[in-house]
């Protein structure tokens, strides 16, 4: 009897080896996990570099939205091209939290 692929692919646990599989998929994530840090980091970072370059609060509201629509801009355009794997494995491990163990 050969195995249906649809039924293999849901029985085996999806990671992020599967994920990342080419230097081009490497490269993605890393700017995936990089839009992360810019967009919860945003107040930090923003805050940081303002006093560091000596700006006004406006000037540093500024710098900090900046920094959070660059983090945006960063997640969905790597999104696009890592695609529907990356959501499969958030929601696998999303759903394995709330999974009740037998």
């Amino acid at each position: 009897m050969v195995p249906n692929q649809k039924t293999e692919t849901r029985e085996r646990h999806r990671s992020v080896r599967d994920l990342v599989n080419t230097p081009f998929k490497k490269v993605m994530f890393a700017l995936q996990i990089l839009s992360y840090v810019l967009i919860v980091g945003s107040p930090a970072i923003g805050g940081v570099l303002g006093a560091w370059l000596g700006l006004k609060a406006g000037g540093t509201g500024g710098l900090i939205l900046g920094i959070f629509i660059a983090g945006e801009v960063l997640f969905y355009g790597t999104l696009i091209f890592l695609g529907k794997e990356l959501v499969q494995i958030v929601r696998d491990r999303i759903r394995g939290w709330f999974r009740r163990n037998k």
